[in-house]
């Protein structure tokens, strides 16, 4: 860190896996200054976090970093933690120009372990997890329920008198035990939330080597079980990394990973929604009466949240994805690296879901017995869907570094192309006569199918230059040159030239400091740039699309035909980022004491959003570049690391802060989502509505 000019912070293996997570996206959470980590779900298979650096960069493009695992486009939650040798995150546009027209909302590199040297070595790691429920809203009983309930009606009709539940039936359970046929008191929450919720993960590394070839290997196998009945998720992840030396000047490395995932939910409802239901249903709604008899819960659609879990059927999605990498590295002479790789990774995730009917029914008091009332949702349907997709990456660069008289400057040029490529299938039947057999040639009525593919490329070239004067004056100029085939070739939208430099001064290598007792070390360094976003909502925003599904009359007869239902924009191209950063990074007593802080401007301009057009066009508005939003903020890290004897600890403390503002909206009042509105002036997407001013206390207030 001590030659770096740009706004970086690197964790290691032994950092990232003191916590036990299901995906590696969450292990960023709470160490990386300005970089924001949630999660918008717990669901096993979805609780992948999501992961902002320095504030959200667009409007309805693109606002996550881009992710590059040992030099190739990736996820983070592709990986295994105990797999990772380290994680860097760039933050500023010294460090991310590079990578173009997709660094503009940070980058985060991942490399991977490799084989360390001679010998064999083969460790296992495991960790076995509880999960529950939190902040569950308290539930009223039954009693309680009816007796607020028809407070609620009389405060709302101004009758003293009105009610929704009888006083009589309300003093027959207060005196009634619960039997489960006439008197309920379901505690709905606990009745769903049976199943173990347990997370177990188990790691083998292989690490072997010799003095020509190397290897390491890793296999993990994760299982995690939800909150309730048929929700689980498994995961597979096998990785080899191989490195041969072919010749004294000439090594060959790889990268070879499977990995594959097993997501399992109800396929009546998502887990998310059937937990809502079940906190939002009253104690009184009749739940089960036995194996396979569930009751109406008390609504009149007679949905049932633990029949949609335990009996609604399955959906199985089934995620593999595998890659190879190769890379050939030669040093022809002293000073002159040269590198190429090739990486084509393909995955196939298929969905299957079988949503089955479950039965109802309902008490007969007289009788003592149930019922059979009918059948929910009163239809079954199979639907498939299969999707393939490869990314095939080419990587070329050279560099050359230069040292004498305390000068050291290396100079690195390369060219990158990416070629995505996408396609899917998926087809549907309804009314099966047999439950058992999930077979789409099975099915009856409403058959239906559907299909599609897109293809994307991208090519860069890319240079950078790095000088150092005796460790204590240091710059670094970048540049990339990108192309996309997201934007019109004919209107010579494709390319562009994305810039950056920055500098350092390294104070603490000055004589007036070189000696001093409390300061280890002292840089000031600063930096400027732009970036590109390419991740638009679209893949072909420029051109015009038709639409399928929109039938004619014409000559006595109904036909099928297209129709265009979108404004288009041809000269729609990547929204900007022009980011400017200072920071200082200090070390005292003797490094046990390291305070980094940053000041950063980030100016988006050409934000794409849709100006609204006049209905008659028949038309929804296009995409243009007008808008312009810009994030201010600061970062501090503070970290104190010592040992005492054989104990060694750290103690870190992190603060952070980024105001945003639209700063223009050419021909647009606002952008209206709801709650949800971004307006000049404002921060984006600030809620917008009434001001609360207080309670009206005294009939005096009201009349006033």
């Amino acid at each position: 860190k001590a030659t770096l000019t740009g706004s970086v912070n690197q964790f290691k293996t032994e950092e990232l896996t003191r916590r036990q997570v299901p995906s590696v996206s969450q292990l960023l959470q709470g160490i990386a200054p300005g970089v924001s980590v949630w999660q918008s779900s717990g669901k096993p298979g979805a609780d992948g976090a999501n992961i902002r650096i320095r504030g959200t960069g667009s409007i309805f493009s693109g606002t996550g970093p881009l992710v590059i695992v040992d030099g190739i486009v990736s996820s983070l939650d592709y990986l295994d933690p105990n797999s990772i040798e380290s994680m860097t995150v760039l933050k500023d546009a010294a460090s991310t120009s590079i990578y173009g027209v997709r660094g503009a909302n940070g980058v985060i590199l991942v490399k991977t372990k490799r084989g360390a040297g001679k010998g064999v070595k083969i460790t296992y790691n495991n960790f076995f997890t509880q999960q529950e429920a939190t902040n569950i809203p308290e539930k009223v009983s039954a009693v309680e329920h009816m007796e607020l309930s028809n407070i609620a009606q009389q405060n709302n009709t101004g009758n003293p008198n009105a009610v929704v539940f009888p006083l009589a039936l309300i003093d027959r359970y207060k005196t009634s035990p619960v039997d489960n046929l006439e008197i309920f008191n379901n505690d709905w929450v606990g009745l769903l939330l049976t199943n173990s919720g347990l997370m177990q993960n188990h790691n083998v590394t292989l690490d072997a080597g010799s003095e020509k070839a190397r290897l390491f290997t890793s296999v993990s196998y994760l299982d995690q079980q939800g909150l309730i009945q048929n929700n689980s998720f498994r995961r597979l992840d096998i990785r080899m990394n191989p490195d041969i030396q072919i010749s004294k000047n000439l090594n060959l490395t790889g990268t070879f990973f499977f990995n594959q995932g097993t997501r399992i939910e109800p396929a009546g409802a998502s887990p998310e929604f059937i937990i809502r239901q079940a906190i939002g249903l009253p104690a009184t709604g009749p739940a089960k009466f036995g194996d396979g008899q569930y009751g109406d819960a008390g609504q009149s659609n007679r949905r049932n949240p633990l029949g949609q879990a335990e009996a609604s059927g399955i959906t199985t999605t089934i995620a593999p994805s595998i890659m190879g990498q190769a890379q050939l590295n030669y040093r022809p002479i002293k000073g002159v690296e040269l590198s190429a790789a090739y990486a084509r990774e393909q995955w196939t995730p298929n969905t299957k879901r079988f949503q089955k009917n479950y039965d109802i029914y309902v008490p007969n008091v007289a009788n003592k017995t149930y019922d059979f009332s009918g059948r929910y949702p009163g239809t079954n349907a199979l639907s498939e869907t299969y999707s393939f997709n490869y990314r095939n990456t080419f990587l070329a660069q050279g560099s050359y570094q230069y040292t004498k008289n305390g000068n050291d400057a290396k100079l690195m040029l390369g060219y990158q192309t990416e070629e995505f490529s996408n396609r899917s299938l998926g087809a549907s039947r309804s009314d099966f006569v047999n439950e058992d057999l999930d077979y789409l040639s099975l099915g009856g009525a409403n058959r239906d199918n559907s299909g599609g593919g897109t293809e994307t490329a991208l090519i860069g070239y890319f240079g950078r230059l790095n000088y150092a004067f005796k460790d204590k004056y240091l710059l670094e100029v970048n540049g990339r040159y990108d192309g996309s085939s997201r934007f019109s070739q004919e209107l010579d939208k494709q390319w562009a030239f994305f810039p950056s430099a920055s500098a350092a001064w390294v104070f603490s290598q000055e004589g007036f400091l070189k000696d001093n007792a409390i300061l280890e070390f002292g840089k000031i360094r600063g930096s400027w740039g732009t970036l590109g976003n390419q991740t638009l909502p679209d893949n072909y925003p420029f051109a015009a699309t038709y639409t399928s599904g929109t039938n004619y009359y014409f000559n006595n007869i109904t036909n099928s035909g297209f129709s265009l239902t979108e404004a288009v924009n041809p000269g729609i191209t990547w929204e900007n980022s022009t980011q400017k950063n200072i920071g200082l990074d200090l070390a005292f007593l003797k490094g046990r004491l390291n305070v980094t802080a940053d000041y950063y401007i980030k100016e988006i301009s050409d934000l794409l959003f849709r100006k609204p057009i006049p209905a008659y066009t028949g038309l929804s508005p296009a995409y243009l570049n007008l808008g312009s939003m810009e994030n201010r903020g600061w970062e501090l890290a503070i970290t104190f690391r010592n040992r005492v004897g054989k104990l060694k600890y750290d103690i870190t403390g992190l603060l952070a802060d980024v105001q945003n503002k639209v700063t223009s909206l050419p021909g647009v009042p606002n952008l209206d989502e709801g709650l949800l509105r971004s307006e000049v002036g404002q921060p984006l997407r600030s809620y917008y509505g009434y001001k609360a001013v207080g309670y009206f206390q005294t009939v005096e207030e009201i009349a006033a």
